[in-house]
């Protein structure tokens, strides 16, 4: 009999329960967050490259334990998926957890998913835990500000900054040579305080992003957590979400054997034009790609989905202008 991923999963799980008799129900709880969190990746059909008809096809598929499973082969998931799956696999050791549509998220089609637990403990107030959200956090080795929440949204955390850092020392998540990397940010902002000039600025911030390696982060949890990133360190001027900013998300993949690869690069408008980096995934970081190779990349099948490029399209025509007057 072939055992599936996810049956395999629990069984794996409750064996680690035994062999972890001391681990009270909230660390089994950020046990399994923190696993799923570092395995999970959002599904980019969904985001950015569906269009509403995919993402509703996505989003209604019906929730079963084949669904689940299929997930967790691929480890691609939305945050309905990645609600179902800690439900179901928490449920099996004997944790009270419901998932929960957000009936007030208005602004999607999609409304957000998540979890409550229901804490054995009787002192202990309900809290939401929201994985979809808190991915990139775990795979930057962050800080998860969505694990442990208020029900009530003016209330503070159920599960306190203390008491998380206590059960990741536990777990091993953190220890003090590798503590939260979000908190490299106090340092990147401070010495990036010294450096006048907005394009070197963005520049020095991008070429030390990321402080801890994650070469499996998937395309667009990468994105999401250098947004958090940008927009700690950046006023709404320079960057905002909705790419207003003179800091530019850009979404671009190539097409190869209809798999996409998608590449993390982001518009910067300078005094000197538009500048474009790239991210390299074998160093962590950001690099200036210089425009006229990102335009050839453009010209031989790099797409940019649903976003400008400032200076791009004038820079194709000229090309394309050049072209037809050297066949002359």
């Amino acid at each position: 009999m072939i055992i599936s991923t996810l049956q395999m999963y629990i069984e794996n799980l409750k064996e680690y329960i035994k062999q972890n008799p001391e681990l009270s129900e909230e660390e089994i709880i950020r046990y399994v967050y923190l696993d799923l969190g570092k395995k999970f990746s959002f599904d980019i059909e969904f985001i950015p490259f569906g269009n509403g008809k995919k993402r509703q096809e996505i989003y209604n598929r019906p929730i079963n334990e084949t669904e689940i499973n299929d997930c967790m082969e691929k480890w691609v998931g939305i945050c309905k998926t990645m609600s179902y799956a800690m439900e179901y696999i928490l449920r099996n050791v004997g944790i009270e957890i419901i998932t929960i549509k957000d009936l007030e998220d208005r602004r999607r089609n999609c409304p957000h998913v998540y979890n409550i637990i229901y804490p054995k403990e009787k002192n202990r107030k309900p809290y939401i835990i929201d994985l979809q959200d808190d991915v990139y956090n775990i795979q930057s080795h962050s800080f998860t500000p969505n694990f442990g929440r208020s029900l009530e949204n003016d209330e503070p955390p159920v599960i306190s900054r203390l008491e998380q850092e206590q059960m990741d020392r536990k777990l091993g998540y953190i220890d003090d040579e590798n503590y939260y990397a979000d908190d490299y940010l106090y340092l990147l902002k401070y010495d990036m305080g010294f450096i006048e000039d907005f394009g070197e600025r963005v520049r020095f911030v991008l070429e030390n992003i990321d402080i801890h390696d994650n070469p499996d982060m998937g395309y667009i949890d990468r994105k999401w957590h250098h947004e958090s990133i940008l927009a700690a360190l950046f006023p709404p001027k320079d960057f905002d979400y909705g790419n207003d900013g003179r800091i530019r998300m850009v979404d671009c993949y190539k097409e190869i054997d209809n798999i996409k690869h998608c590449i993390n690069c982001i518009a910067v408008l300078t005094k000197r034009g538009t500048e474009i980096y790239i991210y390299n995934k074998q160093e962590y970081r950001y690099k200036l790609l210089e425009f006229k190779y990102f335009m050839q990349a453009v010209q031989n099948g790099l797409v940019i989905h649903n976003c400008k490029v400032p200076g791009l399209r004038n820079a194709l025509r000229q090309a394309k202008i050049d072209d037809e007057q050297v066949g002359k």
